[in-house]
């Protein structure tokens, strides 16, 4: 038997999902626009190799005050802005631009990311992921679907002909678990944006996602997707992520992929987890 606050809470993100659906949509259309109109003046440095943009802050604003409105009850927490009521059990966390360094550059690989946590677990997401322009939506426990079609990941392989996603840190020196990863003959491919690999992953485009790094709006909406679709969403060691025990953490490191595959990936990388 389901318990009833479970119960209550999908209730609750399914009956906005339609909703959120229509938000995101129309904030990654504005996105889309924007980036034909983008200006080296438009481009921030934030830190060494981190960026903004001035769309990332006007799309974060306006998610903010969507988002608000459609839960008022829910705190706040975007990579651009400050975080607030981040103790609230509703909370939303957002990504307005998910790959600003490609969106910058006039590279399609970049997302709209929105994650809806209670008590810290993700319960609700939309992504929009731009190279395919494409909505991916999810309710814990209840499926996910694109383009308000469900949608089921397709099983995945580990051998010479897999196709595997991959990020590490900038600058990252020790990289001995990229042989292990490549030791069945795999190819690795890393496209700058962990929610437009993740939904790679999801539609079978990828065989699997594997990332030393990625802050809690990079995840949270498309690991929520991935989940769904029937992928295992851990950490190197094969822990899941979901619940997130700490919001603000700098950094998670994470393997997604197919039950069978996922396996395969976390005996190579587990001596080498972060």
């Amino acid at each position: 038997m389901v318990p009833a606050d479970k119960l209550r809470v999908g209730k609750q993100a399914n009956r906005i999902r339609s909703t959120l659906h229509d938000i995101v949509t129309r904030i990654a259309a504005d996105v889309a626009k924007a980036q034909a109109r983008l200006r080296p003046a438009h481009i921030k440095r934030k830190a060494v190799g981190d960026f903004v943009t001035a769309i990332d802050l006007r799309s974060e604003k306006q998610l903010r005050r969507e988002l608000t409105k459609l839960l008022p009850e829910a705190g706040f927490l975007g990579e651009e802005s400050e975080a607030t009521e981040l103790h609230n059990d509703w909370l939303w966390v957002v990504d307005p631009i998910d790959g600003t360094s490609n969106f910058s550059r006039g590279l399609p690989h970049f997302a709209v990311s929105v994650a809806l946590l209670y008590r810290r677990q993700p319960v609700l997401a939309a992504i929009h992921c731009a190279p395919e322009n494409a909505i991916y939506t999810a309710v814990h426990g209840m499926g996910c679907w694109r383009n308000r079609r469900r949608l089921k990941a397709p099983r995945g392989r580990f051998d010479d002909g897999a196709i595997i996603g991959c990020q590490w840190f900038r600058g990252q020196n020790d990289m001995r678990f990229l042989p292990r990863l490549q030791s069945k003959g795999a190819r690795i491919r890393t496209l700058g944006s962990t929610v437009v690999q993740l939904a790679d992953v999801v539609r079978g485009r990828l065989d699997g996602n594997v990332q030393q790094q990625g802050r809690l709006w990079d995840f949270a909406a498309a690991g929520l997707v991935a989940v769904e679709a029937g992928l295992r969403f851990t950490d190197w060691r094969g822990k899941a992520v979901f619940p997130i025990k700490d919001l603000l953490v700098e950094h998670t490191a994470t393997i997604a992929a197919t039950p069978a595959v996922h396996r395969q990936i976390v005996a190579l990388l587990k001596r080498f987890s972060p």
